[in-house]
């Protein structure tokens, strides 16, 4: 029995996200929606009608009637952004009660969903998005990047440069060689998924554990299941998606309270792998 056994990150086609969302949304009758296009609100209000909808969003208009009864209306000043392969664009999410699904958007076109399944995170960051919506203390919240493999390598190896603390877990062989080549951080431990000669050449140099069947932790592409591993660095987690040598995408957080947390919940693998090393 593994000790992590779950899928954490999963990016969609844009039919099949549409449909987990609404699976999800027929499921609950509590959803915090943000920043979500109004198309989209009245494609779901089947799913929506006669249950408990916050809606935070920045629409310089008011709501059009057949929406406005629909949900409790928050607005805020704030403009939800993120980054996709490279762009800054509209992005909007959906809360329900284990999952974040995260849409990517221009106008009314669609250009990617995703989602991230952890409890924990799910609550951190809902309340973290009220907070900051609510107190409009910044003009725009972007934390979340979406990065193809080759810039998202790049921007791991950019931050270790600098990062006084790291934590990996899980990552593959080719990576975690040049990661060890950049860091330069006195505080690190490494959590391998299996014994192999690149763990062995890393415990020498810097703290590492191998957890054996300790950790299963996976993610999906577009139906493709993978292995799902991450470093956590001062302020920034990062969550990389790959079977063998190959990664199919990176996504990163921005905010210091996610690699905090995620640190802690790594030590649990930390202190169960020396059972097993």
């Amino acid at each position: 029995m593994a000790l992590l056994e779950l899928q954490v990150d999963e990016i969609f086609t844009i039919d099949k996200g549409l449909r987990a969302i609404e699976k999800e949304l027929a499921r609950h009758k509590s959803l915090d929606l943000v920043n979500i296009p109004l198309p989209l609100i009245r494609q779901w209000k089947p799913f929506l009608e006669g249950k408990k909808i916050t809606l935070y969003n920045n629409f310089p208009d008011p709501l059009p009637p057949d929406i406005e009864s629909l949900v409790h209306e928050v607005h805020t000043t704030v403009r939800m952004k993120g980054t996709l392969y490279g762009r800054v664009v509209d992005k909007g999410e959906i809360f329900v009660k284990n999952r974040i699904f995260n849409i990517w958007f221009e106008g009314e076109e669609i250009l990617n969903i995703g989602s991230v399944t952890y409890r924990r995170c799910v609550k951190c960051i809902q309340a973290m998005h009220r907070d900051i919506i609510l107190s409009e203390q910044m003009d725009t919240l972007n934390i979340m990047t979406l990065y193809e493999p080759g810039p998202g390598v790049k921007a791991i190896l950019d931050a270790v440069k600098t990062a006084s603390r790291v934590r990996i877990v899980n990552l593959p062989r080719f990576l975690v060689r040049h990661i060890v080549i950049h860091l330069d951080a006195d505080d690190v431990k490494i959590l391998c998924a299996e014994m192999t000669e690149q763990a062995r050449k890393v415990a020498r140099r810097k703290q590492a554990r191998v957890s054996g069947g300790l950790l299963n932790a996976y993610s999906r592409y577009k139906g493709k299941r993978l292995k799902s591993g991450g470093i956590a660095l001062n302020e920034s987690f990062f969550s990389v998606n790959y079977l063998g040598e190959k990664i199919y995408y990176i996504r990163s957080i921005d905010w210091p309270r996610c690699p905090n947390c995620m640190t802690d919940f790594y030590e649990l693998g930390w202190r169960a792998a020396r059972r097993v090393k």
